[in-house]
């Protein structure tokens, strides 16, 4: 795609206004065939949508070469992720969370009632010592994000497998990969594969992040054809709206769009990490569309003068991390208005 076509495709991106680096989002937004699936799906939205998503299942388990009996779909990732939990969870049982993992998971958790058991790893790496510690034997399920939100780190394929092989086969181990279509290292597991191996291993994607449909709320689960059939029997009925059903069907499609918003993430990456080593920050590396950094101090009051420059970032406190913020990957622009901010904003705090 050339800078014209990109122009005419995402014609408002880089308008001047508040810049938003604090929710991991596609900053060229979704799919042009999204939007025009979209606002034709709009045309017919005083119809019910099709209650099992059929076409965009067909669609899916070919994309990811599955078939379509493995999956299930639901109104946002987190939204599978509590039917996960409500589903298996009691208050007789536990669940197993590493530290420093996407809090939303540990919320989900604590609403049922279930113990919460925190694998005591370091916030930069997560090893099966550390998460196969904390199973005990009332515990039903593990959580793993992969990568990690919010340090962009992941678990590798040889890590994963060997956990999957010492858990026991009557706990789940839910990997969230809300994040996975931005990784392109080589060790990064392919799950889909060991699927085959570990009928306990249930995936969990979205299409918030990648794909740019964060406001449509679409999430899916990949799980043993039995428990995909069980999940969807439990599913509310038309709990996926008609207008998300296309925007994700056509998204799947349009590779050119997958490749810029790869090739977009990878330079705003690197744009970041060298701006930010200019001013001396410790970064953990990144493998996602977000970087965590280190600012050597409490970062609040930086925080606050990034917002009072309409640059919004994501603050760590809740994860037990004050030193640090979390930074979305935007485009050229965005990043160099944050870049900006900072350099007048550090030399004063640090």
């Amino acid at each position: 795609m050339t800078i014209t076509q990109q122009k005419r495709a995402y014609p408002d991106k880089t308008q001047a206004g508040p810049i938003r680096l604090d929710h991991n989002e596609n900053p060229l937004g979704p799919s042009p065939l999204a939007i025009k699936a979209a606002q034709q799906a709009l045309l017919n939205c005083h119809r019910y949508p099709d209650n099992h998503g059929s076409a965009l299942k067909i669609s899916l388990a070919t994309h990811l070469s599955i078939s379509p009996d493995l999956i299930t779909l639901g109104n946002g990732s987190e939204g599978l992720l509590e039917l996960l939990s409500n589903t298996y969870l009691t208050t007789k049982n536990s669940a197993v969370l590493p530290n420093y993992s996407f809090i939303g998971i540990k919320k989900i958790i604590q609403h049922t009632g279930t113990q919460l058991r925190i694998a005591t790893n370091t916030y930069q790496y997560t090893t099966t010592e550390h998460i196969l510690a904390a199973v005990e034997p009332t515990t039903k399920i593990i959580f793993i994000v992969n990568p990690n939100n919010p340090t962009g780190t992941y678990i590798s394929s040889l890590d994963l497998n060997r956990l999957l092989e010492q858990l026991p086969s009557h706990i789940f181990a839910v990997i969230d990969e809300a994040y996975a279509e931005y990784v392109e290292d080589t060790d990064y597991p392919n799950t889909i594969k060991f699927l085959s191996t570990y009928p306990n291993l249930i995936i969990s994607r979205t299409f918030s992040k990648f794909y740019g449909l964060a406001g449509l709320r679409l999430g899916y689960l990949i799980s043993h054809p039995k428990i995909a059939k069980h999940l969807n029997s439990l599913c509310l009925p038309f709990s996926v709206n008609s207008i998300a059903l296309a925007a994700a069907q056509a998204s799947l499609y349009d590779h050119a769009h997958m490749k810029l918003s790869l090739a977009v993430n990878q330079q705003g990456r690197k744009q970041l990490m060298q701006g930010l080593k200019k001013l001396s920050l410790t970064m953990i590396p990144s493998h996602t569309n977000f970087i965590c950094v280190n600012l050597q101090k409490n970062s609040l009051a930086i925080y606050k003068q990034l917002v009072s420059d309409d640059i919004y970032v994501r603050p760590l406190y809740d994860y037990e991390l004050p030193n640090h913020l979390r930074i979305s990957i935007g485009l050229k622009d965005q990043n160099q208005r944050l870049l900006e901010a900072l350099y007048k904003i550090l030399p004063q705090e640090l």
